[in-house]
């Protein structure tokens, strides 16, 4: 008996074994975004101080024209 296969090529039960390892994916990818969102906030608060604000300016400045 043939089993019913999406438009995308997997079964129903290959669908969900890839959707619960995306969920698990993205919910890394999420914590390792707000770990850096923290740990760059620590280092340079923004909004705060105009010190590190021209830090950041002066960092820009040199790394700007090297990637374009």
């Amino acid at each position: 008996m043939a089993e019913n296969v999406s438009p995308s090529g997997m079964t129903e039960d290959e669908a969900k074994e890839f959707h619960g390892i995306f969920q698990q994916t993205m919910g890394g990818f999420f914590g390792a975004v707000v770990v850096a969102h923290i740990l760059a906030w620590m280092y340079c608060p923004w909004l705060s101080s105009d010190a590190c604000n021209a830090t950041v300016a002066n960092v820009a400045s040199t790394v700007l024209p090297i990637v374009s």
